[in-house]
């Protein structure tokens, strides 16, 4: 058993000394020893006061005691307050409060069970007359010809607002509100909410109108059809001929490992991580060859950059082979790596 006096400061405040002054006179009175002065430094905002209130007294042992210069160093709601106190008579913690010259002694102790219940009244009619003030001054304001609430037709900030133009070119090139969402790291709600609040509704780009007919011999088969041009459908391109890779297009896919769209010129690297393999390793993935001059021919990414998902480009970090046709992902040849080593 220990008896803790926390000091708890705020970063704008320093009041360490005059608290413990205040614990050090009230133990003189009671007799009460103090074996420990711990200061903690709680933040200013309500709730992140409490919680941290909260966290540093549910460290606090059975039958220790702890003693504090003021009820109102823990806050400035007593409902927060009780709640806090409440918990460690619950727990059979002794908790003392110098300034108000409060001494609570656990679920057991008569007395704590009536200022406990003193305190609960005065946390409800606090409450009370919290709300009598605000509907009050809300009443006042009403009388005087205010108009209470948000403007008709305001809209509220939002963080997707500095993204608009990239919502609109995704849209417009196709790109599901669903897979946006997750590439703005926002949910597909509130996608939609923005859209619809701004208005923001983005046509397609619609597709060459096809057609069908019947060749000799063979079945239907859909030809593009454009004005002023053959309707004979284009001839295949070479196989043996090198594509362009990577120049400004409307086609849109979207690598399964960072979400990012791979036909995007912006697009230069994929997450990084490890490749972890069934005998419990994990080595680093291994990027694109700095000293490349140009970008890789599957994936896309910057030389430097690490390769998409499925990009049969990248090496294993284990042995140096192609990473979607090497062995050493599949348990068999891997327990008998580990073996013969």
């Amino acid at each position: 058993m220990a008896n803790i006096a926390y000091l708890l400061t705020y970063a704008d405040d320093d009041d360490a000394a005059s608290q413990r002054s205040v614990i050090e006179e009230h133990a003189g009175r009671k007799n009460l020893r103090i074996d420990n002065y711990i200061t903690v430094e709680v933040p200013s905002t309500r709730r992140e006061r409490t919680l941290r209130v909260k966290e540093l007294f549910s460290q606090v042992n059975r039958w220790d005691v702890v003693v504090i210069a003021d009820l109102a160093c823990m806050g400035n709601d007593i409902s927060d307050i009780i709640t806090i106190v409440g918990g460690l008579s619950e727990k059979g913690i002794r908790f003392v409060a110098a300034r108000q010259d409060i001494d609570l002694n656990g679920p057991g102790d008569g007395s704590s069970k009536t200022a406990t219940a003193l305190f609960d009244t005065l946390a409800s009619v606090e409450k009370d007359l919290t709300s009598r003030r605000i509907k009050g001054a809300l009443a006042q304001k009403k009388k005087e010809g205010v108009v209470l609430g948000r403007p008709k037709g305001s809209i509220s900030p939002s963080k997707l607002d500095s993204r608009k133009e990239l919502i609109i070119e995704y849209l417009s090139k196709g790109v599901s509100k669903t897979s946006l969402a997750r590439i703005l790291e926002t949910s597909p709600t509130n996608l939609a909410s923005y859209l619809r609040t701004r208005k923001i509704v983005v046509a397609k780009k619609e597709k060459p109108a096809r057609e069908t007919r019947k060749d000799a011999g063979q079945g239907a088969a859909p030809v593009e059809k454009e004005s002023g041009k053959s309707d004979m459908p284009p001839a295949a391109p070479p196989q043996n001929a090198t594509p362009v890779q990577f120049q400004e297009t409307v086609e849109v896919l979207l690598c399964r490992h960072c979400g990012k769209n791979m036909h995007d010129p912006r697009t230069t690297t994929c997450a990084g991580g490890y490749i972890d393999y069934p005998n419990g390793e994990s080595h680093p993935r291994v990027p694109y060859p700095a000293d490349e001059t140009g970008r890789c021919p599957r994936c896309g990414v910057a030389p430097g950059g690490f390769h998409h998902d499925d990009c049969y480009i990248e090496r294993c970090p284990r042995c140096g082979e192609r990473l979607v046709s090497c062995a050493c992902r599949t348990s068999n040849a891997v327990d008998g790596l580990s073996l013969g080593a």
